[in-house]
């Protein structure tokens, strides 16, 4: 979802996910009121006014003042991740890191693919 949207959406949706926790917005959820919007907007943009993309769209449309914005749960939860997690698709899932047996203060990383 957030890897589809333009450039000019991906920076609003990145605003929400960075301003929501200094303002006391959860983002995790998937539907946000105009007054958060705003609360964002005011910090991120210093104008009130919410992008047309999101109040313009019917489909975003949760109900009266209410938008679904999928994307900043999207956007969270692929923050969240770290390497060596096991996320599929995640090259560094099998990274393994190990300290280096000569000098405990390097930090080294096994990352040999090895054919079984």
């Amino acid at each position: 979802m957030y890897n589809e949207l333009s450039n000019r959406q991906k920076n609003y949706i990145d605003s929400i996910v960075s301003e929501a926790p200094a303002l006391g917005i959860n983002t995790n959820k998937g539907i946000f009121s105009r007054a958060e919007l705003r609360q964002v907007s005011m910090v991120s943009k210093g104008k009130k006014w919410i992008p047309n993309w999101i109040t313009h769209d019917v489909s975003r449309r949760a109900d009266r003042g209410v938008f679904h914005i999928p994307e900043v749960m999207d956007r969270v939860s692929t923050m969240n991740v770290q390497p060596g997690q096991g996320v599929e698709g995640d090259e560094l899932a099998d990274v393994v890191q190990v300290n280096d047996d000569m000098d405990a203060t390097i930090m080294v990383s096994d990352d040999v693919m090895v054919e079984a």
